[in-house]
């Protein structure tokens, strides 16, 4: 099935499988995170199961088309595997980076806006569509909590520069234009006007929060009017588009999820067409010439500087303050911190359902301790299960969720790296007075953890 007639999705998360599956017929298709199949097995082979209900379109958030040091090919090949498997109608990924040198970050951190990052970038895509199935490659546009200072355009001519460097199509998210419109003071119609817009290919939506006067794509709130009012601009100039709507949190009761995709498919609906008056673009002449050969160490060198200061437990040095800013480094901070405990609670099942407590839990464990250089949501979610062993009201459910993670990985070391349990485990836990499990695991990373119970009221 083409990307065109993918009609109205829904991000595929594990609070929303229960009712999705119950009512198929809401979406036309999903959208799985391929990072969150890589670890779990059992996430896999749900998402090769989701292939035999909907179209499943994969969308990867870690493998850093922007780190100037080149693409990682082993997550290029386990995007390129995944894809085989799940057979998608298309794989899209950000135009960002996640990586500075050897410093994983965790989230997708914007690159500047400088032809040099456009060349980076088409060399990465060239590089990973090697590990790729014959499936076309979307580039998102993202959200940006701060500015480089050595922008030399603007977010609309750097993805025009994007799309004709890279020859892919834009996965336009709505969310993150309006957000980054907003706060840099701009009309996000007018930056949408002048995006590539006949390059579209899908879209995005998703909500979010204002913090300190500033607006941060969270995807945990309902899409505003203002974000459906630019897809409607957008569909009344370049026609219907497939539409997905991402919610990572707050989810609330479905039937509220539901109306938004109602609303969503009422806006992408209309029958109307309008004609804008656009500026004639052309790409500038390093990539009409097929690209340049850039500085690629020195913005290497300045990603690697700029993730240190990101995610070290010490605060930012005064030269990195005054060529960002003090807020928006707080800012970026703070959300990698929610970014760390985002990605580290689903590993965690029994102590991610106890709600609140968890949460807050889990955010105290990851601010004590830097970020991993490796498996960082791993090595975070043993961190918080340890701390969930130990706490009055999370004991239980920490030790069952401890004990599993013990059988698959081995660590944290002395530098805080996690590797994959090779050899046999078997273990066990006290869950409560009356109550013991049992945990078994044979040899092999990757083969099957068993859990046994004894015992109860």
């Amino acid at each position: 099935m083409s990307e065109e007639r993918l009609g109205v999705g829904l991000g595929w998360r594990r609070e929303l499988a229960a009712d999705l599956l119950a009512s198929p017929e809401v979406v036309d298709f999903v959208e799985v995170v391929a990072e969150s199949c890589y670890v779990q097995a059992k996430l896999r082979r749900e998402a090769v199961a989701l292939s035999r209900l909907w179209p499943v379109a994969l969308h990867g958030v870690k493998l850093s088309l922007g780190s100037a040091e080149g693409l990682d090919d082993e997550r290029a090949r386990q995007l390129g595997a995944l894809a085989r498997e799940l057979r998608p109608p298309v794989i899209s990924e950000h135009v960002a980076f996640t990586r500075g040198r050897s410093r994983e970050i965790g989230h997708l951190t914007p690159l500047p806006r400088t032809r040099e990052a456009v060349a980076v970038v088409a060399r990465n895509v060239a590089r990973a569509r090697r590990f790729l199935p014959d499936v076309p490659l979307l580039l998102e546009n993202v959200a940006a909590t701060f500015g480089w200072p050595d922008d030399e355009m603007d977010e609309a001519s750097f993805y025009q520069e994007v799309v004709a460097a890279t020859d892919c199509a834009l996965l336009l998210d709505l969310g993150n234009l309006w957000a980054n419109a907003i706060n840099e003071g701009l009309d996000p119609h007018e930056v949408l006007r002048r995006m590539p817009l006949e390059r579209v290919a899908m879209v995005h939506l998703a909500g979010g929060e204002w913090d300190h006067g500033f607006y941060l794509d969270t995807h945990a709130a309902p899409v505003g009017e203002p974000v459906l009012g630019l897809l409607g601009a957008l569909t009344r100039w370049r026609g219907p588009v497939p539409v997905l709507l991402e919610r990572d949190a707050g989810f609330g009761p479905f039937e509220a999820l539901r109306g938004e995709l109602e609303r969503i498919r009422e806006v992408v609906a209309t029958d109307e067409r309008e004609t804008w008056d656009r500026a004639p673009w052309s790409p500038s002449p390093e990539v009409a010439r097929g690209g340049r050969a850039p500085a690629w160490e020195r913005l290497a060198d300045e990603q690697h500087a700029l993730a240190q200061a990101l995610t070290a437990l010490d605060e930012p040095s005064p030269e990195m303050v005054g060529r960002f800013g003090a807020e928006p480094l707080r800012r970026t901070r703070a959300v990698l911190a929610r970014k760390r405990v985002d990605d580290s609670l689903p590993l965690l099942p029994r102590t991610a359902a106890k709600g609140e407590p968890a949460r807050s839990l889990a955010m105290a464990a990851v601010e004590r301790e830097p970020r991993a250089p490796q498996r960082a949501a791993i090595a975070d979610a043993l961190r918080i299960a340890a701390a969930a062993a130990v706490d009055p009201v999370l004991s239980a459910a920490g030790r069952v969720d401890q004990l599993i993670l013990r059988a698959r990985f081995v660590g944290p070391d002395r530098n805080g790296v996690v590797r994959p349990r090779r050899g046999p485990f078997v273990g066990r836990a006290r869950v409560d007075e009356r109550r013991a499990c049992w945990v078994v695991k044979g040899p092999g990373s990757a083969a099957a953890v068993r859990l046994f119970e004894r015992g109860g009221p």
